[in-house]
């Protein structure tokens, strides 16, 4: 990636360390990604074998995964900090297998975390316009239309506690737009809001997800790639 794509270190400081995991925790996580990624519910017998692997008690991983995941009817995963089974505006397709995002970064940082190139699909929420990009685990390989670009909340206080929560302090704010122009426009006048490149949304995901990344590839055997 370009240098003068890179995010500046002092323009996000507020969302510094929300992504910041123990080990133990952040391949747990991975997994949890790349079952779901399979298209298929992740089921409490999962969770206890990945917990095993990754050497945490099934309770403290359990109670680590509560607090980003959505369930279904029988209590599987259907959904886990961004990545989902669910319908969700962003469609996220890997391997065949139709998924969707929580928001428009997710698309972004994902496929580092899968291992894998994901198509996407979006429409902006201001003239509904379809935006479709190629992203591969090393950053984005192809965008139409050319000029796309990501809105990205910086909030003074994030709220983490659910899913839900998540999604208030995040997702309703994080969409793509077929141009700055656009994203301007439907920003106005919040200050909490900055409009990147899809360069560097890229940038922004690898950097708040670095840690997660780099404690699965340090992992057991399994979580390497």
């Amino acid at each position: 990636m370009d240098a003068d794509k890179a995010v500046r270190p002092d323009r996000f400081s507020p969302l510094r360390g929300i992504f910041e995991y123990e080990p133990g925790p952040s391949r747990l996580l991975v997994r949890v990604w790349r079952a779901l990624a399979s298209g298929k519910p992740v089921t409490a017998g999962q969770v206890a074998d990945f917990a095993t692997e990754v050497g945490l008690s099934i309770g403290d991983a359990d109670q680590f995964l509560r607090q980003m995941t959505e369930r279904d009817v029988k209590d599987n995963i259907v959904g886990a900090m961004g990545l989902s089974l669910n319908d969700h505006p962003h469609r996220f397709v890997v391997d065949g297998v139709e998924l969707a995002t929580w928001c428009a970064e997710d698309t972004l940082f994902l496929p580092a975390m899968l291992g894998k190139p994901a198509s996407v699909a979006s429409e902006s929420p201001l003239s509904t316009r379809a935006i479709r990009i190629e992203v591969g685990p090393e950053g984005i390989r192809s965008c139409d239309p050319a000029q796309a670009v990501i809105s990205i909340v910086s909030p003074q206080e994030a709220d983490m506690s659910s899913a839900a929560a998540i999604a208030m302090t995040f997702c309703h704010h994080i969409f793509f737009f077929s141009s700055r122009v656009e994203a301007e426009e439907w920003a106005g006048d919040r200050d909490d809001i900055e409009i990147l490149s899809l360069d560097e949304g890229y940038a922004l995901g690898q950097e708040l997800w670095g840690g997660v990344l780099s404690h699965a590839r340090a992992g057991p055997a399994g979580l390497s790639w």
